[in-house]
């Protein structure tokens, strides 16, 4: 497990919690570094001393390859230069010391590790958890910013940038720190976004097939492989790829049957079905963990909390850490975990998952559907909000009238004061359309809503805009998602619990490689209006290059809610497990909500849900949702709290 402490100043002043089990690495007047997860240790002909922590994938070639990670020890001077550590890939931080008292902190180019850090009494402390730092012991105030983004956008994370407490940081994508005398200085990385031009030809899908088969012969393991399944293209392409690569005798896979309350039963079985029916096809083992929460939560909070406080994950994924729990329980010998998150982002915007319009008796329909919403925050609509010509999209038109109830924004005075609102859109908002309004938000009150978004902007996105145009705006994108919802709870949680378990999880459609193919990746492959499906090279790769059964991706594809619009699995989760009971409690305690800063939150509707809910209102929609990010994030808790 890869954990760093670093204590910065006045050390003796400063007892950080939580690094008891850490090994001291170097200690000299004024610094003390601490881990866990050392890779590998230099001095390098300055007589800086480095320390590189964490996992490796291995150091990309000029002809796109990964060479084994072993190249790193001899090649160091990738890593002592910030600008060449994108070149080696891997979930990894760095630190330098200096002869003179110096420290310098990076972290790999997507920041895979977070880096957290505090000044207090004349010192700074550091660490890759809340755990290692101050606040852990003594609390602090609510950051609004921070706590408004975990509440509102999906993930249930605060922004990269930011954590829930007020004066305790995090290193953002492409950021390093260094500190000296008793200070710290920011590092900056310049972004070198890719463009859609020139076009995308025929020849470039071999080269996604190249690159994606590489992602995964450079992460597998000479002991086995071990495949998170579901039904989706995502998970089964991979299990697919470790086949073709190793041999059946190599790959496992691993899948969880949802029971989450008595009324709606397994609530995944056809997911269960089509996965078994893909191991079956492959003739690799399938091992079946239990997701039942009908009877044990307070169990399972009880394993989950501490890290999930630690790294402030405000979704409850339970599944994650029971699934990498159940895999250790049966891990042969040094097996490497494949999770096949982030391809629905990097593909199609996250609109890949028949999600954006329910239609009872067409699957062709609903992936169009998701197309039609992958479209709106595509170039050519982009283009439309420029000219004002938007409103006449029959695109725009559909999804307007779907969304009759909500609040949309006028568009802005001038093309860079449009873009950035077309981004704040898709990162600062829930609603998943353009121009979506942040007064749809009714967690935050007024002054809350125009803080976060002006706050949010000025970090994230103010110098973005600058810079997009249409033929890099899906790398922003990609960029972006760094800083948001890839590192959110929903996926960051993977990695975690994993690693917590001793294990290691490997997410290879986050391959830079790849990422920089899908960069570039045109409009007209699967993200816009045209007839190629999504992930249109994904596909292609498995019908062209490999074993793929494609016949069993017919059909209904995994849960309740792809026959049933009105099934929720937050609602099942909220109303009807063995969770409600505790959500009720620790609701009713207040003191997560009562932490919050009533001129930020909406205390009269935060108010208002908890005591329908706690009366034992089940709650739909919205408030549902509002809800369900409360309920979770009192559980789980924040530090200081009684």
């Amino acid at each position: 497990m890869t954990k760093l402490g670093i204590r910065f100043g006045n050390v003796a002043a400063i007892k950080s919690p939580g690094t008891s089990g850490l090994t001291t690495l170097i200690r000299q007047e004024g610094i003390l570094v601490e881990g866990t997860g050392l890779f590998h240790q230099w001095k390098s002909g300055a007589g800086d001393t480095y320390f590189l922590l964490g996992d490796i994938s291995g150091v990309r070639q000029a002809d796109g390859m990964l060479s084994p990670p072993s190249l790193v020890k001899v090649e160091t001077e990738r890593l002592e230069n910030p600008n060449r550590i994108p070149e080696v890939e891997g979930r990894f931080v760095l630190v330098k010391v200096s002869q003179n008292g110096i420290c310098e902190v990076w972290t790999d180019q997507f920041g895979r590790i977070d880096v957290y850090w505090q000044s207090v009494d004349k010192a700074i402390v550091l660490g890759t958890g809340l755990d290692l730092l101050p606040v852990s012991q003594n609390g602090s105030l609510p950051d609004g910013v921070g706590v408004a983004h975990s509440l509102i956008a999906f993930g249930c994370r605060p922004a990269k940038r930011h954590t829930l407490y007020k004066n305790v940081h995090r290193l953002g994508v492409n950021q390093g720190i260094r500190l000296s005398g008793g200070h710290y200085e920011l590092l900056h990385r310049k972004f070198k976004p890719a463009s859609t031009f020139p076009l995308y030809g025929q020849q470039d899908l071999n080269r996604y097939a190249d690159l994606f088969l590489e992602a995964i012969r450079a992460r597998a393991s000479a002991d086995g492989n071990v495949v998170y399944l579901s039904s989706g293209w995502d998970s089964t392409s991979i299990l697919a790829s470790l086949v073709h690569l190793f041999g059946k005798r190599k790959v496992r896979a691993i899948i969880g049957r949802m029971q989450y309350s008595d009324r709606s039963g397994v609530i995944n079985q056809f997911e269960m079905d089509r996965a078994r029916a893909v191991a079956d096809y492959f003739g690799v083992r399938l091992d079946v963990v239990e997701w039942d929460y009908r009877t044990n939560a307070e169990s399972v909070l009880f394993k989950l909390r501490d890290l999930f406080r630690s790294q402030q994950f405000g979704n409850l994924q339970a599944n994650h850490y029971l699934i990498a729990e159940s895999t250790a329980k049966t891990a042969d010998g040094n097996e490497v975990v494949f999770a096949g998150e982030m391809s629905d982002g990097a593909h199609n915007l996250g609109f890949s998952q028949f999600a954006s319009v329910f239609h009872p008796a067409s699957q062709e329909f609903r992936e169009y559907s998701d197309k039609m919403a992958s479209y709106l925050f595509g170039p050519t609509f982009l283009g439309q909000l420029h000219t004002g010509m938007h409103e006449q999209d029959p695109v725009w038109q559909f999804f307007r009238q779907r969304s009759a109830n909500a609040k949309f924004d006028a568009t802005a005075k001038g093309e860079q004061a449009i873009t950035q609102q077309f981004l704040s859109s898709f990162f600062l908002r829930g609603g998943r359309m353009p121009l979506y309004s942040i007064d749809n938000t009714r967690l935050l009150t007024a002054a809350g809503r125009e803080n976060y978004v002006n706050e949010s902007e000025r970090v994230y996105l103010n110098d973005v805009s600058e810079h997009v145009n249409r033929n890099n705006l899906y790398a922003y994108y990609l960029h972006l998602y760094n800083s948001f919802h890839w590192q959110g709870a929903t996926v960051s949680t993977l990695e975690h619990t994993v690693e917590a378990h001793g294990l290691r999880c490997v997410l290879p459609f986050n391959d830079s490689a790849l990422i920089d193919f899908l960069s570039a990746m045109p409009e007209s492959w699967g993200r816009g209006l045209d007839l190629n499906p999504t992930k249109y090279p994904l596909k292609w790769m498995l019908r062209n290059r490999i074993v793929y059964p494609f016949h069993l991706q017919s059909g209904t594809q995994s849960y309740k809610y792809d026959v049933d619009p009105n099934f929720t699995l937050f609602g099942e989760i909220l109303h009807a497990s063995s969770f409600k009971p505790i959500f009720q409690a620790v609701l009713q305690e207040g003191h997560f909500v009562e932490w919050l800063d009533s001129s930020v939150f909406d205390r009269s509707y935060i108010n208002g849900l908890v005591s329908r809910y706690v009366k034992g209102e089940e709650l739909r929609g919205q408030e549902m949702n509002d809800l369900g990010v409360l309920a979770m994030h009192s559980a789980i808790g924040i530090y200081g709290q009684k």
